[in-house]
Protein backbone atom coordinates (compact mmCIF):
# COMPACT_ATOMS: atom_id res chain seq x y z
CA UNK A 1 0.00 0.00 0.00
CA UNK A 2 1.36 3.44 -0.88
CA UNK A 3 0.26 6.98 -0.16
CA UNK A 4 0.13 9.17 -3.28
CA UNK A 5 3.29 11.28 -3.66
CA UNK A 6 1.24 14.30 -4.65
CA UNK A 7 -0.80 14.34 -1.45
CA UNK A 8 2.12 15.17 0.84
CA UNK A 9 4.85 17.77 0.58
CA UNK A 10 6.97 16.84 3.60
CA UNK A 11 7.12 13.83 5.89
CA UNK A 12 8.77 14.60 9.24
CA UNK A 13 9.94 11.56 11.18
CA UNK A 14 9.99 12.38 14.89
CA UNK A 15 7.92 14.80 16.98
CA UNK A 16 10.56 15.85 19.49
CA UNK A 17 11.77 19.46 19.63
CA UNK A 18 13.44 19.41 16.20
CA UNK A 19 10.52 17.72 14.47
CA UNK A 20 8.00 20.06 16.08
CA UNK A 21 10.00 23.17 15.14
CA UNK A 22 10.31 21.94 11.56
CA UNK A 23 6.66 20.90 11.32
CA UNK A 24 5.35 24.22 12.60
CA UNK A 25 7.57 26.16 10.19
CA UNK A 26 6.54 24.05 7.21
CA UNK A 27 2.83 24.24 8.03
CA UNK A 28 3.05 28.01 8.41
CA UNK A 29 4.68 28.12 4.97
CA UNK A 30 1.55 26.50 3.55
CA UNK A 31 3.02 23.06 2.91
CA UNK A 32 1.21 19.77 3.45
CA UNK A 33 3.06 18.22 6.37
CA UNK A 34 2.72 14.91 8.16
CA UNK A 35 4.69 14.33 11.36
CA UNK A 36 4.97 10.83 12.81
CA UNK A 37 6.46 9.60 16.07
CA UNK A 38 6.73 6.13 17.57
CA UNK A 39 5.74 7.49 20.99
CA UNK A 40 2.38 8.62 22.30
CA UNK A 41 2.56 11.96 24.09
CA UNK A 42 2.93 12.86 26.87
CA UNK A 43 5.78 10.47 27.51
CA UNK A 44 8.88 10.66 29.71
CA UNK A 45 12.28 11.10 28.08
CA UNK A 46 15.64 10.92 29.80
CA UNK A 47 17.31 14.32 29.69
CA UNK A 48 18.95 16.98 31.82
CA UNK A 49 15.76 19.05 31.34
CA UNK A 50 17.63 22.36 30.95
CA UNK A 51 16.44 25.06 28.54
CA UNK A 52 18.67 27.98 27.59
CA UNK A 53 17.17 31.41 26.96
CA UNK A 54 17.62 30.82 23.23
CA UNK A 55 15.57 27.63 23.42
CA UNK A 56 12.86 29.44 25.38
CA UNK A 57 12.70 32.13 22.70
CA UNK A 58 12.17 29.60 19.92
CA UNK A 59 9.49 27.78 21.91
CA UNK A 60 7.70 31.10 22.25
CA UNK A 61 7.93 31.70 18.49
CA UNK A 62 6.31 28.30 17.90
CA UNK A 63 3.24 29.48 19.81
CA UNK A 64 3.99 27.53 22.99
CA UNK A 65 5.34 30.29 25.22
CA UNK A 66 2.29 30.55 27.46
CA UNK A 67 2.07 26.77 27.81
CA UNK A 68 5.76 26.66 28.75
CA UNK A 69 5.33 29.33 31.41
CA UNK A 70 2.36 27.41 32.85
CA UNK A 71 4.19 24.06 32.96
CA UNK A 72 5.94 22.90 36.15
CA UNK A 73 9.39 24.47 35.97
CA UNK A 74 12.22 26.20 37.80
CA UNK A 75 13.80 29.42 36.62
CA UNK A 76 17.58 29.27 36.30
CA UNK A 77 19.16 32.56 37.34
CA UNK A 78 22.74 31.61 36.57
CA UNK A 79 25.32 28.85 36.55
CA UNK A 80 28.25 27.98 38.79
CA UNK A 81 31.39 26.27 37.52
CA UNK A 82 32.87 24.44 40.53
CA UNK A 83 36.54 23.44 40.39
CA UNK A 84 38.20 20.56 42.27
CA UNK A 85 39.87 22.84 44.84
CA UNK A 86 36.57 24.46 45.78
CA UNK A 87 36.96 27.43 43.47
CA UNK A 88 33.74 28.82 42.05
CA UNK A 89 33.19 30.78 38.84
CA UNK A 90 29.69 32.31 38.61
CA UNK A 91 27.82 33.15 35.44
CA UNK A 92 24.83 35.41 36.12
CA UNK A 93 22.23 35.12 33.36
CA UNK A 94 20.58 38.43 34.21
CA UNK A 95 17.44 38.87 32.14
CA UNK A 96 18.40 35.91 29.89
CA UNK A 97 17.23 33.28 32.35
CA UNK A 98 17.02 29.60 31.60
CA UNK A 99 14.50 27.05 32.80
CA UNK A 100 14.35 23.47 34.03
CA UNK A 101 11.34 21.71 32.50
CA UNK A 102 10.76 17.97 32.41
CA UNK A 103 10.54 16.47 28.94
CA UNK A 104 7.20 14.87 29.81
CA UNK A 105 5.72 18.37 29.87
CA UNK A 106 7.97 20.09 27.33
CA UNK A 107 7.54 17.65 24.48
CA UNK A 108 3.78 17.39 25.03
CA UNK A 109 3.27 21.14 24.80
CA UNK A 110 5.41 21.27 21.65
CA UNK A 111 3.28 18.55 20.04
CA UNK A 112 0.16 20.55 20.89
CA UNK A 113 1.67 23.60 19.20
CA UNK A 114 2.54 21.43 16.21
CA UNK A 115 -1.05 20.19 15.87
CA UNK A 116 -2.36 23.75 16.23
CA UNK A 117 -0.18 24.86 13.30
CA UNK A 118 -2.14 22.68 10.88
CA UNK A 119 0.37 19.88 10.48
CA UNK A 120 -0.98 16.33 10.58
CA UNK A 121 0.41 14.55 13.64
CA UNK A 122 0.33 10.75 13.95
CA UNK A 123 1.49 9.30 17.27
CA UNK A 124 2.41 5.69 17.92
CA UNK A 125 3.66 5.37 14.34
CA UNK A 126 7.27 4.61 13.38
CA UNK A 127 9.25 4.68 10.15
CA UNK A 128 11.18 1.49 9.43
CA UNK A 129 13.36 2.71 6.58
CA UNK A 130 13.64 5.40 3.94
CA UNK A 131 12.67 4.83 0.33
CA UNK A 132 15.38 5.91 -2.11
CA UNK A 133 14.84 6.11 -5.86
CA UNK A 134 17.27 7.53 -8.39
CA UNK A 135 19.62 8.81 -5.71
CA UNK A 136 16.92 10.75 -3.87
CA UNK A 137 14.75 10.02 -0.84
CA UNK A 138 11.10 9.90 -1.90
CA UNK A 139 9.43 8.64 1.26
CA UNK A 140 9.56 6.08 4.04
CA UNK A 141 8.17 2.68 4.94
CA UNK A 142 5.73 3.13 7.80
CA UNK A 143 4.57 -0.33 8.82
CA UNK A 144 2.91 -1.91 5.79
CA UNK A 145 2.55 1.47 4.11
CA UNK A 146 4.95 3.37 1.89
CA UNK A 147 4.46 7.07 2.59
CA UNK A 148 5.71 9.13 -0.32
CA UNK A 149 6.57 12.83 -0.04
CA UNK A 150 8.47 15.50 -1.92
CA UNK A 151 10.89 15.69 1.02
CA UNK A 152 11.62 13.82 4.24
CA UNK A 153 13.02 15.41 7.39
CA UNK A 154 14.61 12.93 9.81
CA UNK A 155 14.16 14.15 13.38
CA UNK A 156 14.10 10.74 15.04
CA UNK A 157 17.12 11.06 17.30
CA UNK A 158 20.25 8.91 17.62
CA UNK A 159 20.04 5.77 15.50
CA UNK A 160 17.94 7.62 12.92
CA UNK A 161 16.55 5.79 9.90
CA UNK A 162 18.58 8.28 7.86
CA UNK A 163 21.88 6.77 9.03
CA UNK A 164 21.74 3.90 6.55
CA UNK A 165 20.62 6.03 3.60
CA UNK A 166 23.49 8.44 4.19
CA UNK A 167 26.04 5.66 4.71
CA UNK A 168 27.05 6.97 8.12
CA UNK A 169 28.86 5.08 10.86
CA UNK A 170 27.60 5.43 14.40
CA UNK A 171 29.39 8.19 16.34
CA UNK A 172 32.13 7.13 18.72
CA UNK A 173 35.11 8.55 20.60
CA UNK A 174 35.07 12.33 20.75
CA UNK A 175 31.99 12.33 18.52
CA UNK A 176 29.83 10.85 21.27
CA UNK A 177 29.02 11.71 24.88
CA UNK A 178 27.26 9.65 27.51
CA UNK A 179 25.27 10.72 30.51
CA UNK A 180 23.47 9.34 33.55
CA UNK A 181 20.75 11.15 35.45
CA UNK A 182 18.22 10.64 38.21
CA UNK A 183 15.69 12.71 40.11
CA UNK A 184 16.05 13.38 43.84
CA UNK A 185 13.82 14.80 46.53
CA UNK A 186 15.38 16.51 49.53
CA UNK A 187 18.63 17.75 47.98
CA UNK A 188 19.88 20.42 50.39
CA UNK A 189 22.56 23.09 50.64
CA UNK A 190 22.30 24.81 47.26
CA UNK A 191 25.26 27.13 46.85
CA UNK A 192 22.97 29.75 45.32
CA UNK A 193 19.21 29.34 45.11
CA UNK A 194 18.01 29.09 41.53
CA UNK A 195 21.49 28.53 40.08
CA UNK A 196 22.61 25.40 38.26
CA UNK A 197 25.81 23.78 39.52
CA UNK A 198 28.41 22.26 37.18
CA UNK A 199 31.12 20.34 39.04
CA UNK A 200 34.36 19.80 37.10
CA UNK A 201 36.58 16.99 38.39
CA UNK A 202 39.33 14.72 37.01
CA UNK A 203 37.05 11.74 37.64
CA UNK A 204 34.73 13.04 34.88
CA UNK A 205 37.10 13.72 31.96
CA UNK A 206 35.72 15.99 29.24
CA UNK A 207 32.58 16.50 31.27
CA UNK A 208 31.09 17.44 34.60
CA UNK A 209 28.54 16.52 37.24
CA UNK A 210 25.44 18.66 37.69
CA UNK A 211 22.84 19.56 40.27
CA UNK A 212 20.01 21.59 38.75
CA UNK A 213 17.40 23.70 40.56
CA UNK A 214 14.49 21.61 41.80
CA UNK A 215 11.09 21.60 40.10
CA UNK A 216 8.35 21.19 42.70
CA UNK A 217 10.90 19.80 45.15
CA UNK A 218 12.53 17.34 42.74
CA UNK A 219 16.05 18.02 41.39
CA UNK A 220 17.65 16.64 38.24
CA UNK A 221 21.15 15.36 39.08
CA UNK A 222 23.59 13.74 36.69
CA UNK A 223 27.00 13.25 35.15
CA UNK A 224 28.12 13.94 31.59
CA UNK A 225 31.37 13.01 29.86
CA UNK A 226 32.72 12.51 26.39
CA UNK A 227 32.99 8.90 25.27
CA UNK A 228 36.76 8.90 24.80
CA UNK A 229 37.19 10.20 28.34
CA UNK A 230 34.78 7.57 29.64
CA UNK A 231 36.59 4.75 27.86
CA UNK A 232 39.89 5.89 29.38
CA UNK A 233 38.38 5.81 32.89
CA UNK A 234 37.51 2.11 32.77
CA UNK A 235 34.64 2.54 35.24
CA UNK A 236 30.95 2.00 34.65
CA UNK A 237 28.74 5.03 34.14
CA UNK A 238 26.67 3.98 37.14
CA UNK A 239 29.79 3.87 39.31
CA UNK A 240 30.80 7.36 38.17
CA UNK A 241 27.32 8.62 39.01
CA UNK A 242 27.42 7.08 42.49
CA UNK A 243 30.92 8.48 43.04
CA UNK A 244 29.65 11.96 42.19
CA UNK A 245 26.89 11.64 44.79
CA UNK A 246 29.41 10.37 47.36
CA UNK A 247 31.57 13.45 46.81
CA UNK A 248 28.71 15.61 48.10
CA UNK A 249 27.37 13.97 51.27
CA UNK A 250 26.16 17.34 52.56
CA UNK A 251 23.80 17.57 49.59
CA UNK A 252 22.49 14.01 49.38
CA UNK A 253 22.65 12.53 52.90
CA UNK A 254 18.94 13.15 53.42
CA UNK A 255 17.88 12.95 49.79
CA UNK A 256 15.68 10.25 48.27
CA UNK A 257 16.00 9.12 44.68
CA UNK A 258 12.76 9.22 42.72
CA UNK A 259 12.80 6.51 40.05
CA UNK A 260 15.74 4.79 38.43
CA UNK A 261 19.10 6.09 37.26
CA UNK A 262 18.77 6.50 33.50
CA UNK A 263 21.54 6.66 30.90
CA UNK A 264 21.65 7.92 27.34
CA UNK A 265 24.00 8.81 24.52
CA UNK A 266 24.47 12.22 22.93
CA UNK A 267 25.77 12.50 19.34
CA UNK A 268 28.05 15.54 19.34
CA UNK A 269 28.34 18.18 16.64
CA UNK A 270 30.52 17.11 13.75
CA UNK A 271 31.13 19.32 10.72
CA UNK A 272 32.19 16.32 8.63
CA UNK A 273 28.83 14.53 8.85
CA UNK A 274 26.56 14.75 5.80
CA UNK A 275 23.33 16.48 6.89
CA UNK A 276 21.26 15.06 4.07
CA UNK A 277 20.91 14.15 0.41
CA UNK A 278 18.38 15.01 -2.29
CA UNK A 279 14.96 14.64 -0.70
CA UNK A 280 16.32 14.36 2.86
CA UNK A 281 17.56 16.56 5.70
CA UNK A 282 18.58 15.42 9.19
CA UNK A 283 18.01 17.59 12.25
CA UNK A 284 18.42 17.55 16.00
CA UNK A 285 20.11 14.49 17.44
CA UNK A 286 19.50 12.63 14.17
CA UNK A 287 21.90 15.11 12.57
CA UNK A 288 24.42 15.03 15.48
CA UNK A 289 24.27 18.60 16.74
CA UNK A 290 24.75 18.36 20.54
CA UNK A 291 27.13 20.90 22.08
CA UNK A 292 30.25 19.03 23.27
CA UNK A 293 31.14 21.45 26.07
CA UNK A 294 27.80 21.55 27.87
CA UNK A 295 25.83 18.64 26.40
CA UNK A 296 23.04 21.05 25.44
CA UNK A 297 20.90 19.66 22.66
CA UNK A 298 17.41 21.16 22.90
CA UNK A 299 18.27 24.56 21.44
CA UNK A 300 20.28 22.85 18.72
CA UNK A 301 17.30 20.62 17.94
CA UNK A 302 14.88 23.54 17.81
CA UNK A 303 17.19 25.71 15.71
CA UNK A 304 18.09 23.03 13.18
CA UNK A 305 14.36 22.32 12.90
CA UNK A 306 13.72 25.97 12.11
CA UNK A 307 16.53 26.10 9.55
CA UNK A 308 15.40 22.85 7.92
CA UNK A 309 11.86 24.22 7.55
CA UNK A 310 13.12 27.45 5.99
CA UNK A 311 15.43 25.68 3.54
CA UNK A 312 12.87 23.02 2.67
CA UNK A 313 10.06 25.54 2.12
CA UNK A 314 12.29 27.60 -0.14
CA UNK A 315 13.27 24.53 -2.13
CA UNK A 316 9.63 23.46 -2.49
CA UNK A 317 8.72 26.85 -3.93
CA UNK A 318 11.40 26.66 -6.60
CA UNK A 319 11.26 22.95 -7.35
CA UNK A 320 12.62 20.22 -5.11
CA UNK A 321 14.87 19.58 -2.15
CA UNK A 322 17.91 19.01 -4.35
CA UNK A 323 21.64 18.87 -3.68
CA UNK A 324 21.89 22.66 -3.81
CA UNK A 325 19.28 22.93 -1.05
CA UNK A 326 21.16 20.38 1.05
CA UNK A 327 24.31 22.49 0.66
CA UNK A 328 22.42 25.61 1.79
CA UNK A 329 21.19 23.74 4.85
CA UNK A 330 24.67 22.45 5.61
CA UNK A 331 26.17 25.92 5.36
CA UNK A 332 23.59 27.52 7.66
CA UNK A 333 23.80 24.78 10.27
CA UNK A 334 27.60 24.90 10.19
CA UNK A 335 27.55 28.68 10.65
CA UNK A 336 25.01 28.79 13.46
CA UNK A 337 25.39 25.47 15.26
CA UNK A 338 28.22 23.11 14.37
CA UNK A 339 30.96 25.66 13.70
CA UNK A 340 30.64 27.30 17.12
CA UNK A 341 30.28 23.84 18.68
CA UNK A 342 33.57 22.75 17.10
CA UNK A 343 35.30 25.71 18.72
CA UNK A 344 33.65 24.88 22.04
CA UNK A 345 34.99 21.34 21.68
CA UNK A 346 38.49 22.79 21.54
CA UNK A 347 37.71 24.86 24.63
CA UNK A 348 36.57 21.64 26.29
CA UNK A 349 39.95 20.07 25.51
CA UNK A 350 41.68 23.03 27.15
CA UNK A 351 39.48 22.93 30.23
CA UNK A 352 40.12 19.21 30.61
CA UNK A 353 43.87 19.80 30.47
CA UNK A 354 43.60 22.50 33.14
CA UNK A 355 41.49 20.36 35.46
CA UNK A 356 43.56 17.19 35.00
CA UNK A 357 46.89 18.95 35.54
CA UNK A 358 45.81 21.24 38.35
CA UNK A 359 47.04 24.27 36.38
CA UNK A 360 43.67 25.95 36.90
CA UNK A 361 45.04 26.90 40.35
CA UNK A 362 47.43 29.41 38.78
CA UNK A 363 46.23 32.95 39.22
CA UNK A 364 46.43 33.95 35.56
CA UNK A 365 44.50 30.88 34.45
CA UNK A 366 41.87 31.50 37.13
CA UNK A 367 41.45 34.97 35.64
CA UNK A 368 41.14 33.49 32.15
CA UNK A 369 38.48 31.02 33.29
CA UNK A 370 36.53 33.76 35.04
CA UNK A 371 36.64 35.88 31.90
CA UNK A 372 35.69 33.01 29.64
CA UNK A 373 33.01 31.33 31.72
CA UNK A 374 31.86 34.08 34.05
CA UNK A 375 31.43 36.72 31.36
CA UNK A 376 29.84 34.34 28.87
CA UNK A 377 32.67 34.79 26.39
CA UNK A 378 32.82 31.03 25.93
CA UNK A 379 29.25 31.08 24.63
CA UNK A 380 30.49 31.78 21.14
CA UNK A 381 27.30 30.52 19.50
CA UNK A 382 25.41 33.53 20.88
CA UNK A 383 27.58 35.90 18.90
CA UNK A 384 26.70 34.00 15.73
CA UNK A 385 23.07 32.99 16.15
CA UNK A 386 21.91 35.91 18.27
Amino acid sequence: MSEDHGSLDVLVIGAGPSGCAAGVGLARAGLRVRVIDRATFPRPKVCGDALSNRAIAIIGSLGAGEALAAAPHADVLGALALLPDGGCIPRDYGDARGMIVGRLDLDALLVRALAASGARVDQGVSADELVVEGGAVVGARVGAEVVRARAVLAADGPGSVATRALGLDRPRGRGLAISATAYFEGVTGALREGWSEHWFDPSLPYGYGWIFPAVEGVANVGVYLRRDGYDARGASLGALFEAFLAQHPDRFSGARRVGAVRTWQLPLSDLSVRPGMPGLLTLGDAGRHVDPLTGEGIWQALRTGEIAAEVCAGAMRSGALDEAAVRRYRWRVAREVDGPATLRGRIQDGMQALVASGLYRRRELQALLKWGYGSGALEVSKSVAG
